[in-house]
């Protein structure tokens, strides 16, 4: 197998891209306006400010990280790579889970 990424595996990049570049540019709208809000499924909607909402948004900028540490890994399966992904992904957990239980409450 060849380690060059398929044509077919690069096109189908295309939809997470764009869907991360909304994301990115959803979330420093929301960082720029000191706010972040969060929906749930049943329709409910909450909103924290201030610092929350810093860690919060700064929290969703790191879980963009943590998807890019995570497709750097599948292109070079370096133990260190997935050791990074996997701290990426706790900072930006504690992060959003932190600045939703100080705002909320």
């Amino acid at each position: 197998m060849s380690k060059r990424p398929n044509f077919i595996y690069m096109v189908g990049m295309i939809p997470v891209l764009f869907v991360v570049g909304l994301l990115i540019f959803l979330t420093f709208d929301n960082l720029l306006s000191g706010r972040a809000v969060y929906g749930d499924k049943f329709g409910n909607a909450y909103e924290v400010e201030g610092l929350a909402a810093i860690l919060v948004n700064l929290g969703i900028f790191g879980i963009i990280g943590w998807l890019g540490s995570y497709l750097a890994f599948l292109v070079n399966r370096s133990p260190k790579l997935m050791w990074v992904h996997r701290a990426i992904g706790v900072v930006s957990g504690v992060c959003i889970a932190g600045g939703l239980v100080y705002g909320l409450s």
